[in-house]
């Protein structure tokens, strides 16, 4: 259990963090044609308007782990007011001290982020199909024909 004055010291930290947060968010805002001074990608070259969608991927992937940081923080801000901060999520059991200095919005023990990193890892990504499910009542025999055909001679990508 931590004592006051460790809540205190991880309190302030996250608040620290709660505002470098939201000043990254509002640095990494996403461009558009217009923050380039271009009203449409029609006049730009080819190789300026990869250079300009590159930049404009690099601010969204900025900006979305800001705002995820930011999630973070907040959690674990509301987890010091309710009283479970520094105790895992998943275990109940409580969180070292060394691991919330590392990381103080941490709401997991070590063995517990590795058992869900493990988990995530071993669950198959779902891998989308165009194939009718066999219950499905819609009636479109179209459709059906097409997955027997597939099922029977396979597709171009088998």
């Amino acid at each position: 259990m931590l004592s006051k004055e460790e809540l205190s010291y991880f309190k302030k930290k996250l608040v620290q963090l709660k505002e470098e947060s939201i000043q990254m968010v509002e640095a990494s805002q996403p461009l558009s044609f217009e923050d380039y001074g271009e009203l449409t990608s029609y006049d730009n070259h080819f190789a300026d308007s990869a250079t300009q969608l590159e930049e404009r991927e690099r601010q969204r992937v900025l900006h979305d782990t800001a705002n995820n940081l930011l999630e973070e923080v907040n959690e674990a801000l509301e987890r010091i007011n309710t009283g479970s901060y520094g105790v895992c999520v998943d275990t109940g059991e409580p969180i070292s001290y060394e691991r919330l200095k590392a990381l103080p919005y941490a709401k997991r023990t070590v063995e517990a982020q590795k058992e869900l990193d493990k988990e995530k890892m071993a669950s198959p990504q779902e891998d989308p199909s165009f194939l009718t499910p066999e219950e499905d009542v819609r009636g479109d025999k179209r459709i059906q024909t097409v997955d027997e055909l597939i099922s029977v001679h396979g597709n171009s990508s088998s």
